[in-house]
């Protein structure tokens, strides 16, 4: 009876520290979560000199590495993300894409609306991995004099026929595109009501094809559709 009693203790604690492991896997420890989040944001006030409000902590079991959602305590609006590095850089974070993709869309939103009055959205992104290299802090430099490489993708309602009308709306914001930065990419999502597709126009970087009129756009610009509810690609 004692062995046997031994024996459930044993397969108890093996057990528990099994499902300890796994819960430490996939959700990281909180003492280490809450700890990393302090040191991200005393790295980010220093690097940048400004005060910043951590928004959420997390950890990502997907690389086993702790971050946080941060913001400028002068503008929330400017949310980030700021995690634990990788080589030689121990910290990385995204606030000078969200910079950025700001002063883009700022300047882009407006040419947008000209080219397309039925517009949805205009959304801008980044390549993260750049930004590790090109902002040391604290100043952060306009996008068009850092270089960064963006991508810009403008959300239509309405059926793309690719007609002469629409390539030239296409060619006159890929021409207010490219005057700003020649790393830049741009696509088109028409949102069909036809059937349920959307059609993805996909534009190539100035230092690929300058594109300044209709024509180009055309024979330079990729075209695919997608099924609206699967994201699968028609032929």
């Amino acid at each position: 009876m004692t062995k046997l009693r031994t024996g459930f203790i044993v397969a108890g604690v093996v057990l528990a520290s099994a499902a300890l492991w796994l819960a430490t896997a996939f959700y990281g420890l909180p003492w280490k979560e809450k700890a990393v989040a302090g040191k991200l944001e005393a790295h980010l006030e220093k690097k940048y000199e400004k005060d910043f409000v951590l928004k959420e902590s997390y950890f990502n079991f997907k690389d086993g590495k702790y971050g946080g959602s941060f913001y400028p305590k002068d503008d929330p609006s400017l949310a980030f993300y700021a995690d634990e590095g990788y080589g030689e850089y121990k910290y990385a974070d995204d606030y000078p894409g969200v910079v950025w993709s700001r002063q883009l869309k700022e300047e882009l939103e407006p040419e947008a609306k000209k080219a397309f009055p039925h517009m949805k959205t205009i959304q801008i992104d980044f390549v993260r991995s750049e930004n590790v290299d090109m902002v040391k802090g604290p100043a952060i430099p306009h996008y068009s004099q850092a270089d960064a490489e963006l991508f810009v993708r403008v959300e239509l309602e309405g059926d793309f026929s690719g007609s002469k009308e629409q390539w030239q709306a296409i060619a006159q914001f890929i021409r207010s595109a490219q005057s700003r930065s020649a790393v830049m990419e741009v696509s088109f999502n028409f949102v069909e009501k036809k059937s349920p597709t959307e059609a993805l126009v996909m534009c190539p970087m100035k230092n690929t094809a300058v594109i300044t009129n209709g024509e180009q756009a055309q024979k330079k610009c990729s075209i695919a559709r997608f099924d609206a509810e699967t994201t699968m690609l028609i032929d």
